[in-house]
């Protein structure tokens, strides 16, 4: 015969907040994650930060990073653009990458965040989606 376990004191607690939010589209993509990991289903995104720059380069770099899913960040004075592509845009991502890899203090994201290798090997698998008369990567 088995005891029965005692309750915990936060089991005993009555629910002030329910468990469960049943409309989560207020949050952010990170923050349902966080707090409902799996229930909001998002394409895998590759994704590059970089810092503004002035020319014609980074314009067409600006107007690049705006077609994904696009953050402007401040940071001490400065202007850096977060975004990312899925894979139905990995050219987009492949030029601009061009453009802004060799910058210094670039970075490449793996969905969302910095990783290991993101530049090195994730990018390249991600340009195998760039098809067409493009030729690949």
């Amino acid at each position: 015969m088995t005891r029965e376990r005692a309750k915990s004191f936060a089991d005993r607690l009555p629910p002030v907040v329910p468990r469960e939010e049943k409309d989560i589209s207020h949050l952010s993509d990170e923050m349902a994650d966080l707090l409902y990991p799996g229930r909001r289903p998002r394409p895998f995104r590759m994704g590059v930060v970089f810092e503004d720059f002035a020319g014609p380069q980074g314009e067409e770099a600006a107007t690049l990073a705006r077609r994904g899913a696009h953050q402007e960040v401040r940071e001490h004075d400065r202007l850096y653009h977060r975004t990312g592509f899925d894979a139905a845009s990995a050219a987009d991502l492949r030029r601009l990458w061009e453009l802004v890899g060799p910058r210094p203090g670039t970075e490449a994201l793996v969905d969302g965040r910095r990783t290991p290798y993101a530049s090195t090997l994730w990018l390249p698998l991600f340009f195998v989606f760039v098809g067409g008369s493009e030729g690949g990567a």
